[in-house]
């Protein structure tokens, strides 16, 4: 009695799941009055099959309720005309712009009579910014500041003798980084100056979009790699030097066809599928074949058509269904 009522259950899950969309009136109408043997039985085992004769035969259809799609993430877009870029992944490091930074030495050797700043406050171009006194002259001299940026190092304090070949306070101006990018030898032809680059900082949702400026022309003895550089602006200084970053680099345009998104494409039976909506709720698979694919969008060479209505998230949690009632199917056919 127990299997029996099991066995019950799991078929009728499964008609509900598996039903034709759009039918439920018309199979609830045809069973009034028909006799719920032989007959009911071979229903259940082609419902269990996947099965829905007609232009459709071998497809499995999946009707959900409304709310079934939402809490499933169940989302669709239509398949569009589209170029696949190929690319290729980078990490790099920010770095001080280096056309911007300077080593503030005395002209003459002498002690140092003032030091005006501290470490990280902000300088303005011909700030005085150090005094010191002539060890030649005897007479105090002022350091000025060559331009406007941040104190970056400090190597001065009241009363030290200074020498004209050692740093007192090292400025950076910070309006602007350096992005240094890594290449592998496999990479080093495929990255050329002027190419896009898509940046993001490594531990934040900080990303912007960069162009190569400079490709350094031989490989470093030590890493054997190759640098690419990109200049950020930094106005907000949300770029910090020495915070590692990755990067996209666009090498081509790619090529051109009919695109989904990547999380589309699923395997069921062995067969690359994409599911589509023809009725609002109402998902199927459609077999087919697909092409080269970057980081978030794959070609479809066949099996669906450009402006086509498919399931771009929530593909897997349809997978999932039809796999799991197989499943159950095939424990059903046991009894």
């Amino acid at each position: 009695m127990i299997k029996k009522s099991l066995f019950t259950l799991l078929t009728s899950l499964s008609f509900v799941l598996f039903l034709g969309c759009g039918e439920h009136k018309e199979e609830d109408h045809d069973h009034e009055g028909h006799d719920h043997g032989e007959h009911s039985t071979k229903e259940v085992t082609d419902i269990h099959a996947g099965e829905k004769h007609g232009e459709h035969e071998g497809e499995s259809e999946i009707d959900l309720s409304p709310e079934a799609v939402k809490m499933a993430g169940i989302t669709t877009a239509k398949a569009g005309i589209g170029k696949i870029s190929t690319s290729i992944n980078l990490s790099g490091e920010i770095g001080f712009n280096e056309d911007r930074l300077v080593h503030i030495t005395p002209r003459y050797a002498g002690v140092i009579k003032e030091a005006n700043f501290k470490v990280g406050e902000f300088v303005n171009t011909d700030d005085v910014i150090a005094i010191i006194e002539s060890n030649e002259s005897m007479t105090p001299y002022a350091i000025k500041s060559p331009l406007s940026g941040r104190i970056i190092e400090k190597h001065a304090s009241l009363g030290e003798f200074a020498s004209q070949e050692e740093s007192i306070y090292l400025i950076a101006d910070m309006s602007s980084v350096w992005v240094n990018l890594s290449i592998y030898p496999k990479d080093i032809s495929k990255v050329k100056v002027g190419q896009k680059v898509t940046i993001e900082s490594v531990g934040s949702d900080n990303n912007i979009v960069g162009t190569i400026q400079y490709v350094t022309p031989v490989v470093d003895p030590v890493t054997r790699r190759i640098t690419a550089r990109v200049v950020l602006p930094n106005g907000t200084n949300i770029w910090r030097p020495g915070s590692f970053v990755n990067a996209v680099v666009e090498v081509n345009d790619g090529k051109k066809g009919v695109l989904v998104e990547k999380d589309a494409v699923q395997i069921v039976n062995n067969e690359t599928v994409v599911f589509i909506q023809d009725e609002p709720n109402c998902f199927k698979p459609v077999d087919v074949t697909v092409g080269e694919g970057d980081l978030r969008f794959v070609i479809i060479l066949s099996g669906l058509e450009n402006g086509s209505e498919y399931v771009n998230k929530g593909a897997f949690e349809l997978k999932a269904k039809i796999v799991t009632s197989s499943l159950g199917s095939h424990a059903g056919h046991g009894h």
